[in-house]
Protein backbone atom coordinates (compact mmCIF):
# COMPACT_ATOMS: atom_id res chain seq x y z
CA UNK A 1 0.00 0.00 0.00
CA UNK A 2 2.66 2.68 0.91
CA UNK A 3 4.30 1.95 -2.76
CA UNK A 4 1.11 2.44 -4.00
CA UNK A 5 0.82 5.87 -2.52
CA UNK A 6 4.30 6.82 -3.12
CA UNK A 7 3.91 5.96 -6.64
CA UNK A 8 1.15 8.22 -6.93
CA UNK A 9 3.11 10.84 -5.03
CA UNK A 10 5.70 10.93 -7.25
CA UNK A 11 2.91 10.94 -10.49
CA UNK A 12 1.51 14.36 -8.79
CA UNK A 13 4.60 15.63 -8.39
CA UNK A 14 5.56 15.07 -11.97
CA UNK A 15 2.26 16.66 -13.48
CA UNK A 16 2.47 19.43 -11.18
CA UNK A 17 6.35 20.07 -12.57
CA UNK A 18 5.56 19.81 -16.35
CA UNK A 19 2.37 21.70 -16.11
CA UNK A 20 4.70 24.83 -13.99
CA UNK A 21 7.07 24.37 -16.86
CA UNK A 22 4.35 25.38 -19.37
CA UNK A 23 2.92 28.27 -17.44
CA UNK A 24 5.83 29.77 -17.08
CA UNK A 25 7.08 28.93 -20.25
CA UNK A 26 3.82 31.17 -21.67
CA UNK A 27 4.56 33.72 -18.93
CA UNK A 28 7.95 34.21 -20.23
CA UNK A 29 7.04 34.63 -23.95
CA UNK A 30 4.49 36.72 -22.90
CA UNK A 31 7.63 39.45 -21.27
CA UNK A 32 10.16 38.52 -24.06
CA UNK A 33 8.05 38.35 -27.37
CA UNK A 34 6.56 42.06 -27.85
CA UNK A 35 10.28 43.05 -26.55
CA UNK A 36 11.78 41.22 -29.33
CA UNK A 37 8.99 42.13 -31.90
CA UNK A 38 9.39 46.35 -30.59
CA UNK A 39 12.81 45.74 -30.68
CA UNK A 40 14.12 44.02 -33.89
CA UNK A 41 10.96 45.19 -36.07
CA UNK A 42 9.22 42.67 -37.96
CA UNK A 43 11.51 41.90 -40.80
CA UNK A 44 14.06 40.59 -38.23
CA UNK A 45 11.90 38.92 -36.04
CA UNK A 46 10.39 37.09 -38.68
CA UNK A 47 13.94 36.09 -40.01
CA UNK A 48 14.35 34.46 -36.51
CA UNK A 49 10.35 33.15 -36.86
CA UNK A 50 10.95 31.58 -40.38
CA UNK A 51 14.28 29.92 -38.93
CA UNK A 52 12.67 28.73 -35.83
CA UNK A 53 10.20 26.68 -38.05
CA UNK A 54 13.12 25.27 -39.97
CA UNK A 55 14.79 24.29 -36.83
CA UNK A 56 11.26 22.07 -36.01
CA UNK A 57 12.32 19.48 -38.92
CA UNK A 58 15.98 18.93 -37.94
CA UNK A 59 14.61 19.15 -34.19
CA UNK A 60 12.06 15.66 -35.02
CA UNK A 61 15.42 14.22 -36.82
CA UNK A 62 17.33 14.46 -34.55
CA UNK A 63 14.86 13.36 -31.63
CA UNK A 64 13.88 10.18 -33.69
CA UNK A 65 11.26 9.15 -31.59
CA UNK A 66 13.55 8.42 -28.62
CA UNK A 67 11.39 11.25 -26.31
CA UNK A 68 8.82 8.11 -26.27
CA UNK A 69 10.49 4.73 -26.72
CA UNK A 70 13.42 5.94 -23.73
CA UNK A 71 10.60 6.97 -21.30
CA UNK A 72 9.41 3.87 -21.77
CA UNK A 73 12.37 1.44 -21.55
CA UNK A 74 14.01 3.52 -18.98
CA UNK A 75 10.54 3.15 -17.03
CA UNK A 76 10.78 -0.49 -17.61
CA UNK A 77 14.13 -1.45 -16.91
CA UNK A 78 15.80 -2.94 -14.21
CA UNK A 79 18.07 -0.09 -12.33
CA UNK A 80 21.24 -1.91 -13.49
CA UNK A 81 20.39 -1.36 -16.65
CA UNK A 82 19.71 1.97 -16.88
CA UNK A 83 23.18 2.91 -17.35
CA UNK A 84 23.92 1.34 -20.57
CA UNK A 85 20.01 2.49 -21.59
CA UNK A 86 21.12 5.97 -21.26
CA UNK A 87 24.43 5.33 -23.40
CA UNK A 88 22.30 3.93 -26.15
CA UNK A 89 20.30 6.50 -26.55
CA UNK A 90 22.03 9.64 -25.78
CA UNK A 91 24.82 8.53 -28.36
CA UNK A 92 21.94 7.71 -30.94
CA UNK A 93 21.24 11.00 -30.91
CA UNK A 94 24.85 12.12 -30.87
CA UNK A 95 25.46 10.09 -33.93
CA UNK A 96 21.98 11.74 -35.77
CA UNK A 97 22.96 14.74 -35.42
CA UNK A 98 26.68 14.63 -37.11
CA UNK A 99 24.88 12.66 -39.92
CA UNK A 100 22.28 15.47 -40.23
CA UNK A 101 25.01 18.47 -40.29
CA UNK A 102 27.15 16.81 -42.70
CA UNK A 103 24.15 16.27 -45.01
CA UNK A 104 22.85 19.62 -44.39
CA UNK A 105 26.25 21.76 -44.93
CA UNK A 106 26.59 19.39 -48.07
CA UNK A 107 23.71 20.11 -49.63
CA UNK A 108 23.99 23.85 -48.31
CA UNK A 109 27.77 23.99 -49.83
CA UNK A 110 26.21 22.61 -53.04
CA UNK A 111 23.23 24.85 -53.91
CA UNK A 112 25.62 27.77 -53.08
CA UNK A 113 28.16 26.59 -55.74
CA UNK A 114 24.85 26.32 -57.76
CA UNK A 115 22.76 28.98 -57.17
CA UNK A 116 23.99 31.51 -54.79
CA UNK A 117 23.73 32.25 -51.06
CA UNK A 118 20.19 31.30 -50.59
CA UNK A 119 20.23 31.47 -46.65
CA UNK A 120 21.35 33.50 -43.92
CA UNK A 121 24.09 30.72 -43.04
CA UNK A 122 25.35 32.70 -39.67
CA UNK A 123 21.41 32.48 -38.17
CA UNK A 124 21.22 29.02 -39.30
CA UNK A 125 24.72 28.14 -37.58
CA UNK A 126 23.40 30.26 -34.10
CA UNK A 127 20.37 28.85 -34.02
CA UNK A 128 21.42 25.47 -34.52
CA UNK A 129 22.83 25.46 -31.01
CA UNK A 130 19.32 25.14 -29.90
CA UNK A 131 19.69 21.66 -31.54
CA UNK A 132 22.46 20.46 -29.73
CA UNK A 133 21.19 21.76 -26.98
CA UNK A 134 18.08 19.23 -27.72
CA UNK A 135 20.79 16.34 -27.74
CA UNK A 136 22.58 17.06 -24.25
CA UNK A 137 19.78 17.71 -22.63
CA UNK A 138 18.29 14.12 -22.10
CA UNK A 139 14.46 15.29 -20.93
CA UNK A 140 13.53 11.68 -22.21
CA UNK A 141 15.53 10.41 -19.41
CA UNK A 142 14.65 12.60 -16.74
CA UNK A 143 11.29 11.10 -17.53
CA UNK A 144 12.12 7.19 -17.64
CA UNK A 145 13.21 7.56 -13.99
CA UNK A 146 10.61 10.29 -13.14
CA UNK A 147 12.15 12.95 -11.57
CA UNK A 148 10.45 15.65 -13.83
CA UNK A 149 11.37 18.94 -11.40
CA UNK A 150 14.86 18.26 -13.00
CA UNK A 151 13.11 18.86 -16.46
CA UNK A 152 11.25 21.77 -15.11
CA UNK A 153 14.69 23.73 -12.72
CA UNK A 154 17.06 22.77 -15.75
CA UNK A 155 15.06 24.15 -18.44
CA UNK A 156 13.85 27.49 -16.33
CA UNK A 157 17.42 27.96 -15.43
CA UNK A 158 18.47 27.74 -19.09
CA UNK A 159 15.36 30.21 -20.03
CA UNK A 160 15.79 33.14 -17.07
CA UNK A 161 19.54 33.22 -17.94
CA UNK A 162 18.85 33.55 -21.90
CA UNK A 163 16.18 36.46 -20.75
CA UNK A 164 18.67 38.20 -19.20
CA UNK A 165 21.00 38.36 -21.80
CA UNK A 166 18.22 39.46 -23.95
CA UNK A 167 17.19 42.38 -22.00
CA UNK A 168 20.41 43.51 -21.44
CA UNK A 169 22.27 43.16 -24.91
CA UNK A 170 19.84 43.39 -27.69
CA UNK A 171 19.17 46.70 -28.31
CA UNK A 172 18.46 47.25 -32.26
CA UNK A 173 17.63 45.25 -35.48
CA UNK A 174 21.14 44.41 -35.61
CA UNK A 175 21.55 42.68 -32.78
CA UNK A 176 19.21 39.82 -34.00
CA UNK A 177 21.80 37.51 -34.96
CA UNK A 178 22.52 37.69 -31.06
CA UNK A 179 18.81 37.74 -30.14
CA UNK A 180 18.64 34.16 -32.16
CA UNK A 181 21.71 32.72 -30.64
CA UNK A 182 20.51 33.88 -27.07
CA UNK A 183 17.29 32.16 -27.41
CA UNK A 184 18.76 28.81 -28.54
CA UNK A 185 21.44 28.67 -25.73
CA UNK A 186 17.90 27.89 -23.58
CA UNK A 187 18.12 23.78 -24.14
CA UNK A 188 22.10 24.38 -24.25
CA UNK A 189 22.75 25.91 -20.94
CA UNK A 190 19.84 23.49 -19.38
CA UNK A 191 22.09 20.17 -21.52
CA UNK A 192 25.35 21.42 -20.14
CA UNK A 193 24.28 21.87 -16.74
CA UNK A 194 21.65 18.43 -17.15
CA UNK A 195 25.31 16.49 -17.26
CA UNK A 196 27.23 18.24 -14.94
CA UNK A 197 24.50 16.89 -12.35
CA UNK A 198 24.08 13.76 -14.18
CA UNK A 199 27.78 12.88 -13.92
CA UNK A 200 27.63 13.75 -10.04
CA UNK A 201 24.90 11.32 -9.62
CA UNK A 202 25.51 8.80 -11.80
CA UNK A 203 28.62 6.74 -12.97
CA UNK A 204 29.27 5.07 -16.15
CA UNK A 205 26.30 6.72 -18.05
CA UNK A 206 28.44 8.22 -20.57
CA UNK A 207 30.36 4.90 -21.74
CA UNK A 208 30.11 4.49 -25.34
CA UNK A 209 28.14 1.63 -26.27
CA UNK A 210 28.47 -1.15 -28.72
CA UNK A 211 27.42 0.14 -32.29
CA UNK A 212 24.73 -2.64 -32.59
CA UNK A 213 22.81 -1.33 -29.38
CA UNK A 214 22.89 2.22 -31.17
CA UNK A 215 21.33 0.67 -34.60
CA UNK A 216 19.02 -1.13 -32.41
CA UNK A 217 17.33 2.24 -30.92
CA UNK A 218 17.00 3.37 -34.34
CA UNK A 219 14.63 0.28 -35.18
CA UNK A 220 12.46 0.79 -31.83
CA UNK A 221 12.22 4.50 -32.56
CA UNK A 222 11.78 4.64 -36.49
CA UNK A 223 7.94 3.96 -36.33
CA UNK A 224 7.60 6.59 -33.66
CA UNK A 225 9.47 8.93 -35.67
CA UNK A 226 7.61 8.34 -38.82
CA UNK A 227 4.50 9.01 -37.23
CA UNK A 228 6.13 12.46 -35.70
CA UNK A 229 6.37 13.22 -39.04
CA UNK A 230 3.15 12.56 -39.72
CA UNK A 231 1.64 14.84 -37.19
CA UNK A 232 4.13 17.38 -37.95
CA UNK A 233 3.06 17.16 -41.76
CA UNK A 234 -1.37 17.84 -40.85
CA UNK A 235 -0.44 19.99 -38.12
CA UNK A 236 1.83 22.82 -40.07
CA UNK A 237 -0.07 22.72 -43.72
CA UNK A 238 -3.17 23.90 -42.38
CA UNK A 239 -1.93 27.14 -41.98
CA UNK A 240 0.18 27.08 -45.92
CA UNK A 241 -2.98 25.52 -47.07
CA UNK A 242 -4.79 28.28 -45.85
CA UNK A 243 -2.26 31.14 -46.82
CA UNK A 244 -1.93 29.70 -50.62
CA UNK A 245 -6.19 29.31 -51.03
CA UNK A 246 -6.62 32.56 -49.11
CA UNK A 247 -4.95 35.64 -47.75
CA UNK A 248 -2.78 36.82 -45.40
CA UNK A 249 -5.59 38.33 -43.32
CA UNK A 250 -7.69 34.96 -43.04
CA UNK A 251 -4.73 33.68 -41.84
CA UNK A 252 -4.55 35.66 -38.89
CA UNK A 253 -7.77 34.54 -37.79
CA UNK A 254 -7.43 31.20 -38.02
CA UNK A 255 -4.34 31.43 -36.65
CA UNK A 256 -5.75 33.29 -33.51
CA UNK A 257 -8.19 30.37 -32.99
CA UNK A 258 -4.89 28.16 -33.07
CA UNK A 259 -2.75 29.14 -31.12
CA UNK A 260 -5.83 29.32 -28.23
CA UNK A 261 -5.80 24.99 -29.12
CA UNK A 262 -2.15 24.74 -29.11
CA UNK A 263 -2.06 26.19 -25.55
CA UNK A 264 -4.59 23.69 -24.36
CA UNK A 265 -3.06 20.97 -26.75
CA UNK A 266 0.41 21.29 -24.70
CA UNK A 267 -1.15 21.36 -21.64
CA UNK A 268 -2.50 17.90 -21.86
CA UNK A 269 0.91 16.92 -23.52
CA UNK A 270 2.63 18.22 -20.25
CA UNK A 271 0.03 15.18 -18.47
CA UNK A 272 0.67 12.74 -20.46
CA UNK A 273 4.65 13.21 -21.03
CA UNK A 274 4.56 12.31 -16.66
CA UNK A 275 1.84 9.73 -17.04
CA UNK A 276 3.86 7.73 -20.03
CA UNK A 277 6.65 6.60 -18.23
CA UNK A 278 4.38 5.89 -14.91
CA UNK A 279 1.49 3.84 -16.68
CA UNK A 280 4.36 2.75 -19.16
CA UNK A 281 5.79 0.73 -15.88
CA UNK A 282 2.50 -0.33 -14.82
CA UNK A 283 1.59 -1.77 -17.36
CA UNK A 284 4.86 -4.28 -17.63
CA UNK A 285 4.07 -5.37 -13.78
CA UNK A 286 0.27 -5.92 -14.00
CA UNK A 287 -1.73 -5.11 -17.11
CA UNK A 288 -5.73 -5.00 -15.60
CA UNK A 289 -4.18 -2.74 -12.97
CA UNK A 290 -3.16 -0.32 -15.60
CA UNK A 291 -6.10 -0.33 -17.53
CA UNK A 292 -7.97 -0.03 -14.70
CA UNK A 293 -5.80 3.41 -13.52
CA UNK A 294 -7.08 4.63 -17.53
CA UNK A 295 -10.73 4.04 -17.38
CA UNK A 296 -10.73 6.50 -14.30
CA UNK A 297 -8.52 8.90 -16.30
CA UNK A 298 -10.70 8.54 -19.59
CA UNK A 299 -13.77 9.40 -17.21
CA UNK A 300 -12.38 12.24 -15.57
CA UNK A 301 -11.24 13.83 -19.22
CA UNK A 302 -14.53 12.98 -21.15
CA UNK A 303 -15.80 15.15 -17.69
CA UNK A 304 -13.43 17.79 -17.59
CA UNK A 305 -12.93 17.85 -21.32
CA UNK A 306 -17.29 18.16 -21.92
CA UNK A 307 -17.63 20.61 -19.94
CA UNK A 308 -14.60 22.93 -20.44
CA UNK A 309 -15.02 22.38 -24.79
CA UNK A 310 -18.57 23.38 -24.18
CA UNK A 311 -17.48 26.37 -22.06
CA UNK A 312 -15.46 27.45 -24.89
CA UNK A 313 -18.21 26.55 -27.89
CA UNK A 314 -20.45 29.00 -26.24
CA UNK A 315 -18.51 31.46 -24.88
CA UNK A 316 -16.12 31.89 -28.10
CA UNK A 317 -17.34 35.43 -28.32
CA UNK A 318 -16.51 36.72 -25.19
CA UNK A 319 -13.22 34.67 -25.47
CA UNK A 320 -12.02 35.77 -28.83
CA UNK A 321 -13.08 39.53 -27.71
CA UNK A 322 -11.12 39.16 -24.00
CA UNK A 323 -8.05 38.15 -26.05
CA UNK A 324 -7.40 39.51 -29.38
CA UNK A 325 -9.80 42.40 -29.70
CA UNK A 326 -13.13 43.22 -31.30
CA UNK A 327 -10.84 43.31 -34.58
CA UNK A 328 -10.74 39.17 -34.08
CA UNK A 329 -14.63 39.10 -35.08
CA UNK A 330 -14.17 36.40 -37.92
CA UNK A 331 -12.06 34.49 -35.05
CA UNK A 332 -15.30 33.22 -33.03
CA UNK A 333 -16.35 30.59 -35.83
CA UNK A 334 -13.56 28.95 -36.47
CA UNK A 335 -12.82 28.81 -32.12
CA UNK A 336 -16.10 27.09 -32.16
CA UNK A 337 -15.26 24.65 -34.88
CA UNK A 338 -12.11 23.59 -33.03
CA UNK A 339 -13.23 23.96 -29.27
CA UNK A 340 -13.60 20.04 -29.19
CA UNK A 341 -10.23 19.38 -30.82
CA UNK A 342 -8.68 19.59 -26.92
CA UNK A 343 -11.28 16.75 -26.07
CA UNK A 344 -10.25 14.19 -28.96
CA UNK A 345 -6.50 15.15 -28.56
CA UNK A 346 -6.88 14.07 -24.65
CA UNK A 347 -8.65 10.84 -25.59
CA UNK A 348 -6.38 9.84 -28.38
CA UNK A 349 -3.29 10.66 -25.90
CA UNK A 350 -4.35 8.38 -23.89
CA UNK A 351 -4.85 5.50 -26.40
CA UNK A 352 -2.02 6.44 -28.24
CA UNK A 353 1.01 7.29 -25.78
CA UNK A 354 -0.38 5.47 -22.65
CA UNK A 355 -2.07 2.38 -24.05
CA UNK A 356 -0.75 1.30 -27.58
CA UNK A 357 3.07 2.00 -26.67
CA UNK A 358 3.08 0.38 -23.78
CA UNK A 359 1.09 -2.47 -25.02
CA UNK A 360 3.95 -2.81 -28.06
CA UNK A 361 0.92 -1.42 -30.86
CA UNK A 362 3.92 0.98 -32.13
CA UNK A 363 3.81 -0.31 -36.09
CA UNK A 364 -0.18 0.38 -35.40
CA UNK A 365 0.39 3.87 -33.49
CA UNK A 366 2.63 4.96 -36.55
CA UNK A 367 0.16 3.84 -39.24
CA UNK A 368 -3.18 5.45 -37.54
CA UNK A 369 -1.21 8.69 -37.81
CA UNK A 370 0.39 8.25 -40.82
CA UNK A 371 -3.74 7.22 -42.51
CA UNK A 372 -4.67 10.65 -40.86
CA UNK A 373 -2.13 12.86 -42.19
CA UNK A 374 -3.07 11.60 -45.78
CA UNK A 375 -6.73 11.74 -44.87
CA UNK A 376 -5.94 15.82 -43.99
CA UNK A 377 -3.68 16.14 -47.12
CA UNK A 378 -6.43 15.02 -49.08
CA UNK A 379 -9.58 16.97 -47.11
CA UNK A 380 -8.01 20.31 -46.79
CA UNK A 381 -8.18 21.67 -50.23
CA UNK A 382 -11.86 20.91 -51.39
CA UNK A 383 -13.00 21.97 -47.25
CA UNK A 384 -10.71 25.28 -47.41
CA UNK A 385 -11.66 26.19 -50.75
CA UNK A 386 -15.03 25.81 -50.14
CA UNK A 387 -15.30 27.13 -47.18
CA UNK A 388 -11.82 29.21 -45.92
CA UNK A 389 -11.11 29.19 -42.20
CA UNK A 390 -13.88 27.69 -41.17
CA UNK A 391 -13.00 24.57 -43.72
CA UNK A 392 -9.41 24.14 -42.54
CA UNK A 393 -11.23 24.19 -38.82
CA UNK A 394 -13.14 21.33 -40.04
CA UNK A 395 -10.32 19.49 -41.31
CA UNK A 396 -8.61 19.67 -38.13
CA UNK A 397 -11.84 18.17 -36.26
CA UNK A 398 -12.81 16.04 -37.80
CA UNK A 399 -8.91 14.22 -38.12
CA UNK A 400 -8.17 14.52 -34.31
CA UNK A 401 -11.60 12.68 -33.94
CA UNK A 402 -10.48 9.91 -36.85
CA UNK A 403 -7.66 9.51 -34.81
CA UNK A 404 -9.40 8.78 -31.51
CA UNK A 405 -11.86 6.48 -33.55
CA UNK A 406 -9.54 3.90 -34.79
CA UNK A 407 -6.88 3.90 -31.73
CA UNK A 408 -9.95 2.89 -30.37
CA UNK A 409 -11.17 -0.23 -32.30
CA UNK A 410 -7.66 -1.12 -32.25
CA UNK A 411 -7.22 -1.09 -28.99
CA UNK A 412 -10.55 -2.92 -28.44
CA UNK A 413 -9.62 -5.34 -31.11
CA UNK A 414 -6.70 -5.84 -29.51
CA UNK A 415 -7.80 -6.15 -25.59
CA UNK A 416 -10.83 -7.83 -26.36
CA UNK A 417 -10.41 -10.35 -29.40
Amino acid sequence: MGNVRKSYSVLIENIFSLLTLRALEYVLAFILVPYLIRVLGPLHFGMIAFMQGIMEYFRIFVDFGYSLTAPKAIAQAEEQKIGSLFAKYFYGKVCILIFVTIVFFAIYNLQRILLGNMIDILLFQVMYCGIIGNVLFPVWFFQGIQKMRYITILNMSGRICTMLGIFLLVKSPDDYILAAFLQACTPLIAGIFSIVWLRKHYTGLFKLPPMDEIINSYKEGWSIFVSSLAVNLYTATNIVVLGMLTNNVIVGYYSAADKLITCVRRGIYAVSDAIYPFISKMMRDDIPKGLQFIRKQLFLYLLIGLVCCTSLFFFSDTIVKLLFGADYELTVDVLRILSFVPLAVAISTVFGEEMMLPLNMNSAYSRTLVLAAFFSLLSIFPLCYMWGAEGVAMTMLITEFLIMIIMGGLLRKQLFQ
